[in-house]
């Protein structure tokens, strides 16, 4: 059985738009699972509750909705890996409640995962907007994740797209990180500890997600702040995440020698080359020991 695990604060329309779009889930290269769809709502209020009572009613597959009222997203997550452990799930998946899953998406990593022999396969998100974009935003690509050849091997992966066997949570792994829960990086860190048990994380770059970027983001001060917390976050990490200090601190060194150049070449430039004087300043402060708690205040979006 296939657990497609989600984690919720206060998005109704990014989850409604989600689940909607989980019904139509194909699988022509695997054979169609067993597939449970479990929902942790993170808002104390309950906010999610009738939603998804309405949602399962039309469901194609059971939706099981959990209430995890301790603000921050580990705990969401290790809730919905409880109940998806009690359910007896052999797979579990994440994606998140602003995404939303192109109909091959669970076949194409079943398919992966059997083919390469993985622990854990991961594919691309893909950005969508909610409204209108500024061009300037655009040719920056500040929207865009990497993306590697189906088959490649990967250090770690997020949880916004991710497919990966229960029993990796029997070697050791353990969990996600509490103490992080409000600060971000968790899931790095998690698959992290998943590759360090011996478990084969896989690209496969078929397996495609979107991501709905509201207007809210659209903006300098989202994506700095972005970038701040990204190398607040590397700090961290223990030191074999390889990108966490020779990343940060060389970024930080060509942000500083790129930004009087970059007033020249336009907007992306100059915000490109404060992305990445955020990440390292980040990074430092993270090692002075400052965390930056990302989600302790949120709108949801």
């Amino acid at each position: 059985m296939v657990a497609i695990c989600i984690a919720t604060h206060r998005r109704p329309v990014g989850l409604e738009r989600l689940i909607t779009d989980l019904q139509a889930l194909t699988f022509a290269r695997s054979g169609e699972p067993a597939i449970e769809i479990i929902v942790v709502d993170n808002d104390p209020a309950c906010s999610a509750r009738e939603q998804c009572a309405a949602l399962a009613r039309s469901s194609r597959w059971p939706l099981i909705y959990i209430s995890e009222p301790r603000r921050g997203i580990s705990f969401a997550r290790n809730a919905a890996l409880r109940a998806a452990r009690s359910r007896e799930a052999e797979l579990i998946a994440f994606i998140d409640d602003d995404e939303t899953p192109t109909p091959a998406w669970i076949d194409e990593l079943l398919a992966g995962m059997d083919r390469y022999g993985a622990g854990v396969v991961a594919g691309p998100v893909l950005p969508m907007f909610e409204g209108p974009v500024a061009p300037w935003m655009v040719e920056g690509k500040f929207f865009e994740r990497a993306r590697s050849e189906t088959g490649s091997r990967r250090d770690t992966v997020a949880t916004c797209n991710v497919l990966f066997r229960a029993k990796v949570l029997d070697d050791g792994v353990g969990a996600f990180d509490e103490k992080l829960g409000l600060s971000g990086g968790e899931d790095s860190d998690f698959f992290l500890r998943v590759a360090d048990a011996g478990y084969p994380i896989v690209w496969i770059d078929t397996a495609i997600v979107h991501e709905w970027n509201p207007p809210s983001r659209t903006r300098t001060a989202w994506i700095l702040r972005r970038a701040f917390n990204v190398g607040n976050n590397w700090a961290g990490f223990r030191q074999n995440f390889r990108p966490s200090a020779s990343m940060a601190l060389r970024g930080l060194a060509k942000g500083l020698v790129l930004l009087p150049v970059s007033v020249l070449r336009g907007r992306h430039q100059i915000v490109s080359s404060m992305e990445l004087i955020a990440t390292g300043v980040g990074y430092i402060v993270g090692k002075s020991g400052l965390r930056f708690e990302r989600y302790r205040k949120t709108d949801g979006r």
